[in-house]
């Protein structure tokens, strides 16, 4: 057997001094790393670090919060400054040198930080002053210039210049034009359906089954999700419920024919001529509009309601519903709290409400 290449055993061997060193620091950098797939929350407490003889007697309390709460200016650099110690603390355990790898593949050294959950990036506004308005400046101006002596008279050039200032300042863009957090009051005539493609939906699994019109019932129902007045939230929502219908359910496409946010949108589901899989019993005869939320124990937003009663007028006008339609609810054909307690008590008191009860009873 061949001797082995002077170089290649004085490699081997500064990484067997390597490993061997790892023993000692392994307690070290155990005790300084914390898992965050362990636990999910961490529980409050707080320990002392004495100072060196040099310092004070006084500790330093340091204390952990759970990973999502939104901290002060103040507060939110302190934890950075911990969180770069600590990461440079723990860099430095590792500190290696001189270390050479050959024929190796997905070689890692190094400890390797995973994130489990989402991550929310949070931008503060901050405030500025108010500037002057035009109005308040052209007035100024026209004061500080000087007036002629008569009306037959022509502006001195300082005057001339003064009103060019001025047009030039209308076309500056003023901060006081933008309006921040301001909740628009949606026209109660409006409807406005937001297309399939803006919410970016999947294609349906097989070919659509056409819904013979106009169809004689409406069905109200609720998602049973969370709920938002963003756009941006009822749209991820909306996907994900997609995805549950498809993948889950192994159902064809999202269930309902139309959605309602609580932002006061409406969003295009299987659309007006494609029969739906939201009722048991009633997909081939009736339209399923379903509000995105849970309303058990609140209403949604005034403006859905508004915006579900322009879709109905909008749905009798086109043709799609027939004008004498029944308007009922999901909780009335199955064993299900949809559309919730209080949306149900809302929607009795809508034109073209329905009782099946009552109308079985007779």
């Amino acid at each position: 057997m061949s001797n082995m290449p002077p170089t290649l055993s004085a490699a081997q061997e500064r990484t067997r001094e390597w490993l061997d060193a790892q023993d000692e620091l392994e307690s070290i950098a155990e005790s300084s790393v914390v898992d965050s797939l362990d636990d999910y929350k961490y529980s409050e407490h707080t320990f002392t670090e004495q100072e060196d003889d040099d310092d004070d007697d006084e500790g330093e309390e340091v204390s952990t919060i759970a990973l999502g709460t939104r901290v002060g200016d103040s507060k939110g650099s302190i934890i950075r400054d911990t969180l770069r110690d600590l990461l440079n603390s723990i860099n430095s355990i590792q500190t290696v040198g001189n270390v050479n790898i050959s024929n190796s593949t997905n070689v890692h050294i190094g400890n390797v930080t995973n994130i489990n959950g989402n991550i929310q990036i949070i931008a503060e506004a901050t405030t500025t002053t108010a500037r002057p308005t035009r109005h308040t400046q052209r007035v100024r101006r026209k004061v500080a210039s000087p007036v002629p002596a008569s009306g037959n008279e022509q502006q001195s050039p300082d005057v001339v210049e003064d009103e060019q200032e001025l047009d030039e300042a209308e076309e500056r863009v003023n901060a006081n034009v933008f309006i921040s957090r301001q909740k628009f009051k949606i026209p109660k005539e409006l409807c406005s359906i937001v297309p399939r493609h803006s919410w970016l939906a999947q294609m349906p699994m097989e070919e659509p089954v056409k819904l013979q019109l106009p169809v004689k019932y409406v069905v109200i129902l609720h998602t049973a999700t969370e709920s938002s007045e963003k756009r941006a939230i009822n749209v991820r929502l909306i996907r994900d419920i997609q995805c549950f219908h498809i993948e889950s359910r192994g159902w064809n496409d999202i269930a309902y024919n139309f959605l309602i946010g609580c932002d006061g949108n409406i969003y295009e589901g299987r659309g007006w001529h494609t029969m739906g899989a939201h009722t048991l019993g009633y997909n081939r005869i009736a339209l399923g509009v379903s509000f995105v939320g849970c309303f058990m124990r609140e209403l949604p937003t005034q403006d859905a309601l508004n915006m579900c009663r322009n879709l109905l007028a909008r749905g009798v006008e086109d043709g799609h519903i027939d004008p004498d339609y029944r308007l009922i609810c999901h909780c009335q054909c199955n064993s299900t709290e949809s559309p919730g307690r209080m949306l149900f008590e809302e929607i009795q008191t809508w034109p073209h409400f329905y009782n099946i009860a009552q109308a079985d009873d007779a």
